[in-house]
């Protein structure tokens, strides 16, 4: 940066006094809006006001029109508006009319199916016919006798008879550690190939990984080359879980069903449907494949569904083990546009097909049931009945939704959402619930328990247990995340990242009853259900990836009796249980029967609150990241339990941020720097609302004195729990402030004064360097005492409005009217986007592209000598 900021006195804050009249009045009459509450995500509107005295002013709104929806932060489109929900929940207005975020339809590529059919980021396999796993009655008793000093030690194991019995889907060994080795490996090379590929066509096309089992035996195929197409031939292998021996069939195939029902998976080949026993990997019958182009078999127990398509629409023909039963031939509707994605399932009464159109077919006799515009999300139910995503063209503008329960009698019932999810592992009283348009809902009655923003994007749950339900999200931009929602409320209990998970497939992950693991980083990470504290990781090596494992090459997890079993393209590992048998999941183990030694060292509460150290500074979509080292004053450590913790951070005198945090739910232990040298660490994320400064303002990234943290433990609910002291350099679980809290005396008014003037200085040399004498998108312009949008304007708010633009663009810069010669009107504050364009045309486009209307964002040249006249451009 060349230039020094020039220092400029804070300017008073005239929150009380209507606008100037010697200063020009808004070029557009405001809109009414409620006032802001600031517990709630700051979004404002920006009106067209550009500091030029020769600009002509816009023509105001229509007495009482209302605003159009907000846009949310991190989100690429606006949505609509909540009723009673605060102006400031959107930075800026959305247009009347949104424009679709929907991409262009995809033709097939070359040597591919026509239109309708997906990618590798379908629904997960379904598991079908697991040999359910059988807990064996026997009461074993070891009564040893031990004198020492005259005393017997009597120990006795429970029965695993007097146990709760376990979930289907869980891992019935729990893994408190990580497996120090393997209990077996198989590679491509040991069953004569080069590369492991999903049995899916929709998948292996690309390459991609993935597999089907049914409790005995993992099933997938291996090829010579890592891609290949949709005609390529490849081996069918299986795998036995326990022992780790494998068979490989005979006959070359080129896809296999998502399903193994009663130890049979139906594959086809270039000519012919094999049906193969998983358990010896024999065909146990064959017949002709009904057509040249096959794009999907499905398999229901009784027959297998061949599915392909030409010019004339959709074929489904029904194979049995003696030949074609029959051949139904759909005309599709017109599709929404879902690229390459595709699904082909069945159930023992339906038969479905899901890309562009969803169709759902009678197994019996092929007689239509469905046949809409729909997208690829399309997953059988234990019970013989499909959820589906449908859709509508209409004149020609697409959009996704309803949710369809299609039941085994071919009634269906209808759900408002555009995704669903449903749990990979459930207890008794969560079964019937998928989460549908952001909300945990029942199959049976409709009803919403509730709803939560961690379920409004593109999920998949691993369990809903009675006390949480823990799904995996992917987040545009910023990775997948691991979140636990309380079952019963949907309140967040903590999130961990996910890094390198690419995009969400089968085998996301898997569940021990106390413990998740989860793919990540190309290897295995295992995290604490109840606290979402780490607990062990294993490296990419260690289950057969590559160090940079992401996409085709991470691995897909599953949980088959015991046994972690994980996918890669270049091994298939399995991971034997490290600790007892597992428990339910949502309960806690009876530590009596299991504990060692009993030398576990407990924290205890400590009356001075713990020593924050921040390390470093980000912002992502939900606020500003503080990462934190914390250890406790007193020697016996600290707890960390109450539901309002004030945590405060200043730089200097300077307020960077302040919320409350509840500990109540998951309780932190405090190591004192006597137990663990290094600390915990613990990742603080500070919402909108409750933040004031950005990292590019910090002067320094790491453990500096000049920031002075303040701990308020507020009150507590009770005695303390009992939490051992955690080992040196551990991790806390993330945790995300409850909202804003101040602590007494602060000025407010200096604290916004003070970091928008901060702000302005950092962000003037950038601008300098990058955007000088360059066309922007101007996005908002306010001073304070601005009486506009139906409210007078204070540097708070002002601020509130710039951070939340920061939120969502990643990239905005705050100027001050005085300091460039562009503005012709003193004392505003002006946010512009970073990106720059070659002219005002491009530059509106891109506003057009972001989803703003022509009054909340438009073309501006931001000039260190330029004069305002010509500076300005809007658009039609």
């Amino acid at each position: 940066m060349s230039e020094s900021p020039t220092a400029i006195e804070p300017v008073a804050d005239p929150t009380v006094i209507p606008s100037d009249p010697d200063q020009p009045a808004p070029e557009e009459s405001p809109t009414v809006m409620e006032p802001i509450d600031r517990t709630e995500l700051r979004k404002t509107v920006q009106h067209r006001i550009d500091l030029q005295k020769d600009t002509q002013p816009a023509p105001p709104s229509a007495p009482g029109s209302a605003a159009a929806g907000p846009t949310s932060i991190g989100a690429t489109m606006p949505n609509a508006m909540p009723p009673n929900a605060s102006p400031y929940q959107a930075t800026q207005m959305a247009p009347s009319t949104p424009f679709p975020a929907i991409a262009p339809q995809q033709g097939p590529p070359p040597g591919m199916p026509p239109p309708g059919y997906w990618g590798p980021q379908g629904p997960p396999p379904q598991k079908r016919s697991r040999a359910p796993w059988i807990v064996s009655g026997i009461v074993l008793v070891c009564v040893i006798a031990l004198v020492v000093g005259g005393v017997i030690f009597w120990q006795q194991k429970e029965s695993d008879d007097d146990l709760p019995e376990l979930v289907a889907g869980q891992l019935t060994g729990s893994y408190p550690s990580a497996p120090s080795s393997a209990a077996w490996t198989v590679t491509p090379q040991d069953v004569g190939g080069s590369y492991f590929q999903s049995v899916l066509p929709e998948a292996n096309m690309y390459g991609a990984v993935g597999a089907v089992h049914d409790g005995d035996t993992l099933v997938t195929l291996i090829s010579q080359s890592q891609y290949g197409g949709t005609d390529a031939t490849r081996n069918l292998v299986g795998v036995n879980v326990t022992t780790g021996q494998n068979w490989k069939l005979s006959e070359l195939v080129r896809a296999c069903s998502d399903a193994i029902v009663d130890h049979t998976i139906a594959c086809y080949g270039s000519s012919n449907v094999y049906f193969v026993d998983t358990r010896t990997g024999t065909a146990t019958a064959t017949a002709v494949l009904p057509t040249s182009q096959p794009y999907g078999i499905a398999f229901n127990g009784r027959a297998a569904f061949v599915r392909h398509f030409d010019s004339d629409g959709l074929h489904i023909t029904k194979v049995t083990r003696s030949g074609t039963e029959w051949e139904k031939s759909l005309t599709l509707p017109d599709g929404l546009p879902t690229g390459d994605s595709s699904r082909f399932t069945a159930s023992t009464s339906l038969v479905a097909s899901g890309g562009a159109n969803v169709v759902v077919v009678s197994a019996d006799d092929g007689r239509e049931i469905v046949s809409k515009p729909g997208t690829a999300q399309i997953t059988a139910l234990p019970d013989g009945s499909l959820l589906a995503v449908t859709g509508s063209v209409n004149s020609g503008s697409p959009s996704k939704g309803p949710v369809l329960h299609v039941r085994s009698d071919g009634s269906t019932t209808s759900f408002e959402g555009s995704y669903f999810a449903i749990p990979e592992v459930s207890t008794p009283a969560q079964r019937g619930y998928v989460a549908i348009g952001g909300g945990f809902t029942s199959l049976d009655d409709k009803t919403t328990r509730w709803t939560s923003s961690a379920l409004s994007q593109d999920v998949q749950i691993l369990v809903a247990d009675d006390r949480e339900t823990v799904v995996v999200t992917r987040d545009q931009g910023s990775g997948a995340q691991l979140v636990s929602l309380d079952t019963t409320t949907g309140a967040q209990r903590w999130t961990q990242p996910v890094n390198g998970v690419s995009y969400l497939s089968d085998g996301p992950g898997v569940v021990d009853g106390e413990r998740v693991i989860i793919a990540k980083n190309g290897g295995l990470a295992a995290v604490d259900m109840a606290s979402g504290a780490s607990v062990w990781s294993l490296s990419a090596p260690a289950v057969g990836s590559r160090s940079d494992a992401t996409g085709n090459s991470a691995p897909r997890i599953f949980a088959i009796g015991d046994r972690i079993v994980t996918v890669t393209a270049d091994a298939i590992t399995a991971l034997a249980p490290t600790g007892p048998r597992a428990i339910v999941p949502g309960t806690t183990r009876d530590t009596t029967s299991d504990n060692g030694s009993g030398d576990d060292e407990y924290v205890t509460a400590c009356g001075s609150p713990p020593v924050f150290t921040p390390e470093s500074f980000r912002t992502t979509s939900g606020g500003l990241g503080v990462r934190m080292k914390v250890s406790a004053q007193c020697p016996g450590g600290d707890i960390l339990f109450g539901p309002r913790t004030r945590i405060t951070i200043k730089d200097g005198g300077d307020l960077v941020a302040s919320g409350n945090f509840d500990f109540s739910q998951a309780p932190i232990a405090v190591p004192s720097l006597d137990d663990a040298g290094e600390g915990l660490t613990m990742e603080l994320t500070y919402p909108p609302g409750s933040f004031f400064r950005l990292p590019d303002t910090l002067a320094t990234q790491s453990g500096s004195d000049r920031f002075l943290v303040d701990c308020d433990k507020g009150p507590t609910n009770g005695q303390p729990p009992a939490l051992t002291v955690p080992d040196g350099g551990a991790s806390a679980p993330p945790v995300t402030a409850t909202g804003p809290a101040l602590p007494a005396g602060t000025n407010i008014t200096a604290t916004s004064v003070d970091a928008l003037r901060v702000q302005a200085n950092s962000d003037r040399a950038f601008i300098l360097a990058n955007l000088n004498n360059r066309w922007v998108a101007q996005l908002s312009s306010k001073r304070p005492g601005l009486n506009a949008e139906g409210r007078i304007w204070d540097n708070q708010a002002i601020l509130d409005e710039f951070l939340a633009l920061r939120l969502r663009f990643s990239d905005v810069r705050l100027l001050y009217s005085d300091e460039w010669p562009v503005f012709s009107y003193k004392g505003w504050w002006v946010t512009v986007a970073a990106a720059t364009f070659p002219g005002p045309d491009q530059a509106n486009n891109w506003c057009r592209a972001q989803g703003f209307d022509k009054e909340h964002c438009f073309a501006k040249l931001v000039s260190s000598t330029a004069g305002p006249d010509g500076s300005t451009r809007y658009w039609s």
